[in-house]
């Protein structure tokens, strides 16, 4: 049994060296970006939920070693997702926790409403408002960097009309 308690905790030192010197900072750019910028975003009905988008443009194509993971913001952990019409463009979606349960105006029925697309966690670094990490792999190791331009775009008005019938 006491080997077995050793074992363990030789095991948790291990994984806590590595942990740390794995979130150190990359000095060098692997990719070369365009720029990173947010939108804020909110659906304009009740319950429709809101957020920021971060998006990610770069300038040229990734090489074949390298793929974009996630991105840290605030505190959230964005996972990133290469846009489907613009290879790239990546895009992290933080959605606000809206109300789950509502009652939609048209019916009685209670509209369950699950947003997946946010991981929601204490992040690992301190960040300033204008910064994210990159957290990126590059030939099988995971690494990160800091981005120290992001902006925020302004998002075009939604219109304040009643849909017609």
């Amino acid at each position: 049994m006491k080997f077995f308690k050793v074992l363990f905790l030789c095991n948790l030192v291990l994984c806590s060296i590595t942990n740390c010197a794995s979130q150190k900072l990359e000095k060098k750019v692997p990719v070369s970006i365009k720029e990173v910028y947010k939108t804020h975003w909110n659906s304009g009905v009740k319950g429709g939920g809101s957020g920021v988008n971060i998006f990610i443009v770069l300038e040229d194509q990734l090489p074949d070693q390298i793929t974009l993971d996630s991105l840290y913001f605030n505190t959230f952990q964005l996972p990133l997702k290469q846009d489907n019409r613009n290879e790239l463009l990546f895009v992290g979606r933080q959605v606000n926790a809206t109300n789950k349960k509502y009652i939609h105006p048209t019916s009685s029925k209670i509209t369950v409403d699950a947003v997946t697309e946010t991981i929601t966690q204490k992040t690992k670094f301190e960040l300033d408002e204008n910064e994210c990490i990159i957290q990126y792999t590059e030939s099988g190791t995971v690494k990160y960097f800091k981005y120290v331009d992001l902006y925020t775009k302004s998002t075009p008005p939604i219109p304040n009309t009643r849909p017609k019938p």
